[in-house]
């Protein structure tokens, strides 16, 4: 069961790839990267709807309250955590 959230959070890594992100005060350590894709604007813009380009990431992550897996989405150059694996 996934639990939605779509709140902004703070990413740090490198080559574009989440490490490390920040949520509700707590630090997440990405252990592992799961899957990664891109939803192309372009895609979307069927029934004059227009959605930006956005890169999505499914990780494993370690917190102080253990590990999860979260899907993580980089849209217009911000950084949003989308969903929470219960």
């Amino acid at each position: 069961m996934t639990r939605r959230y779509r709140e902004p959070i703070d990413v740090h890594g490198g080559n574009a790839e989440p490490a490390i992100f920040h949520w509700r005060g707590r630090t997440y350590l990405v252990v592992a990267i799961l899957g990664h894709w891109r939803e192309d604007a372009a895609y979307w813009t069927a029934g004059g709807i227009e959605i930006p380009q956005r890169d999505l990431w499914r990780v494993e992550a370690v917190g102080t309250s253990g590990a999860g897996v979260y899907e993580l989405v980089r849209e217009s150059g911000r950084w949003l955590l989308d969903r929470v694996w219960d």
